[in-house]
């Protein structure tokens, strides 16, 4: 899928995993957030893509490493083990913020992740979006809030970007290396190519809706309990 629905697919989940965890308002925020931003990251392995060009040439020379190293675009940073790599890397970076190594390996993360974010949600772009996405990271290595949600973020976002994926028409290989076999969510007749209309017209609608309800959710719940009671009962009439 395009990048802005892999952003929107991750704030969705970022969102729905706060109110499982009953996190307070704020850090229910920060999740949706980094989780928006880490479910881009699988795409590192394609030059041109969303987090590939927030820093220009240091970011594209990382895709083209990791597309070197991973296989090419929708191989390893878009199977189980490129899940888990992301999720462990995040947490070493995490883990050892005291060291410079895991201060330059957050720093990159979280510049990568928000700057792409920012432009995927076409909230900023170009050098505005690089610009607070160093603020931001500069801000996460300083003070750290909420620093272990991070981990928690990278494994949800690209697990939703790799279920996305699946969505069309390439499917994703989920065991590789050990498998290229291609895993897809939809029968082949309903699997959609990327960036065309199915995901224009229904499944950013149907994220961009997800989103607004879970918000509302968080802000009022009774609020939204009551209008989704009306509705069933509109319905069933």
């Amino acid at each position: 899928m395009l990048g802005h629905s892999h952003a929107l697919s991750g704030a969705v989940a970022g969102v729905a995993a706060g109110i499982v965890l009953h996190l307070p308002d704020p850090r229910l925020a920060a999740l949706a957030g980094f989780t928006a931003g880490m479910a881009l990251l699988p795409d590192l392995d394609k030059c041109g893509s969303s987090p590939s060009r927030c820093l220009g040439f240091l970011s594209e020379a990382i895709a083209w490493i990791t597309g070197r190293l991973s296989g090419g675009h929708r191989h390893a940073t878009h199977s189980v083990l490129g899940i888990a790599a992301f999720t462990g890397l995040a947490w070493v970076s995490c883990h050892y913020r005291a060291d410079w190594a895991g201060k330059a390996g957050l720093a990159l993360l979280m510049t990568l992740s928000v700057a792409a974010a920012l432009e995927a949600l076409h909230i900023a772009r170009g050098h505005v979006a690089d610009v607070i996405g160093i603020a931001v990271a500069a801000a996460e290595v300083r003070y750290g809030y909420g620093l272990t949600l991070i981990p928690l973020a990278t494994a949800i976002g690209c697990s939703v970007h790799v279920a996305g994926d699946m969505l069309t028409d390439s499917g994703c290989m989920l065991a590789f290396p050990l498998s290229k076999h291609r895993f897809h969510l939809l029968p082949e007749p309903l699997a959609f190519t990327t960036g065309t209309s199915p995901e224009i017209l229904f499944v950013d609608p149907v994220l961009t809706g997800a989103l607004l309800v879970l918000g509302g959710w968080v802000i009022d719940p009774g609020f939204v309990t009551a209008h989704w009671h009306s509705f069933t009962h509109t319905a069933m009439r």
